[in-house]
């Protein structure tokens, strides 16, 4: 997993400044645990220090997803989440009912996106995928509600 110091050696790497907004913005990402929102990141910065902005979160977000450090999902609550590249190798199956969410892995993906290749040419990329469905205890509660009394 990247830590703040490694995030910001890649950034060297590629040209970029570092400042000390993007790097509280990188402490952040990097402290919080699994995927967040813009939202979530800004109030954990307003923390450290009210000078930095909403729109300055989201620039440096749009920034580490160009640069392929971070990844970005819609987890079916109206925000983008987002989490570090390197916390990107599962996907997430949540309950449209509850909306639990289950992790699952990246290997259960692989047939799918290796028929994608071979059958139709395509060059899937799955970094991270959501898929929305009901959960056991969900599906049974519909199907109590949906048969004949």
């Amino acid at each position: 997993m990247y830590n703040q110091e490694a995030l910001v050696n890649r950034l060297h790497a590629r040209g970029i400044r570092v400042t000390p907004q993007r790097a509280m913005i990188l402490r952040a990402v990097e402290a919080m645990p699994g995927h967040v929102t813009a939202e979530e990141l800004y109030a954990a910065v307003q923390a450290e220090s009210p000078y930095v902005n909403l729109a300055t979160v989201y620039r440096t977000l749009d920034l580490l997803k160009s640069l392929d450090l971070i990844t970005d999902a819609d987890m079916g609550t109206g925000a983008t989440h987002y989490a570090l590249r390197s916390h990107a190798d599962h996907h997430h199956a949540i309950c449209r009912a509850c909306r639990h969410s289950v992790e699952f892995p990246d290997h259960l993906l692989s047939g799918l996106i290796h028929d994608l290749h071979t059958g139709y040419g395509f060059e899937a990329e799955a970094n991270h995928i959501v898929v929305f469905g009901l959960c056991a205890a969900c599906a049974k509660i519909e199907e109590l509600h949906s048969s004949p009394a």
